[in-house]
């Protein structure tokens, strides 16, 4: 004897079943993401940029305050300051690493991608000189200095892998690629503070001497640039500024 429709169980194969009613719910993939949590942490990312170019003191505290959220809802996005600047940094080199693909691809070359990663990570740190200044302040450990250089060493060690031959074998390793790193983030720290009284009293700054020492200082076999030959720091900065112009506005 068949079941009836009270005791058949209710599944979609089931003729009882509500009609439409699988269809109609969308599958947990098909649902669409709670906003909250990227708003939340796009409002602490705000927060420490105000709070930082004002030369507040950034803590807990004054970001939760700030960013209009509990000390429990930024815990729950970061454990503590070390991850938050962590985390902006790392959107910061995201999207550079996707910008210097993009840019390699049109370009057709890789040394060109690599001098424009370089030209980029100066434009962040010209266009954002009163927040990165400031930043050198925050109460953090070295955990956010080594996770940097881990990060950044990640993005060379892709380009290192695609010159391949290129590379002297001898400088195939980690080290080369932190030490490429290392000087790198020491000319944009030493940039920082020798123009500190410079922003104080200028509404822009000029980075192309950083970035033409940056691209002298780098491998001639990572950059591609002959030693002694010109670096073209002025014109590729002006690019990696429109593209930087560009980025926020979207």
């Amino acid at each position: 004897m068949a079941p009836s429709c009270r005791t058949a169980p209710r599944d979609r194969r089931s003729p009882c079943s509500p009609r439409g009613y699988d269809d109609a719910m969308p599958s947990t993939n098909e649902r669409a993401q709670d906003p909250r949590p990227a708003r939340t942490r796009a409002a602490i990312f705000a927060a420490a940029r105000d709070l930082t170019v004002a030369d507040g003191e950034v803590t807990v505290n004054a970001l939760a305050k700030r960013a209009g959220v509990s000390r429990a809802a930024f815990y729950s996005h970061f454990s503590g300051l070390d991850a938050l600047m962590g985390a902006m940094l790392t959107q910061m080199f995201d999207r550079a690493l996707e910008r210097g693909v993009a840019y390699t691809r049109d370009s057709g070359s890789l040394h060109q991608g690599i001098r424009f990663g370089f030209g980029m990570l100066t434009a962040y740190v010209e266009r954002h000189h009163h927040f990165l200044r400031g930043a050198l302040e925050w109460k953090f450990s070295h955990l956010t200095y080594m996770s940097l250089v881990e990060a950044m060493t990640e993005l060379h060690g892709i380009a290192v892998h695609h010159l391949g031959d290129e590379v002297p074998e001898h400088l195939r390793t980690e080290d080369t690629r932190r030490a490429i790193v290392g000087a790198t983030l020491t000319l944009c720290v030493h940039w920082l503070m020798d123009t500190r009284e410079e922003a104080a009293v200028e509404d822009a700054l000029d980075a192309s001497g950083l970035l033409d020492t940056i691209l002298i200082q780098a491998p001639s076999w990572y950059t591609g640039i002959e030693p002694g030959a010109p670096t073209g720091a002025l014109e590729l900065l002006e690019i990696c500024r429109q593209v930087k112009a560009d980025e926020e506005e979207d």
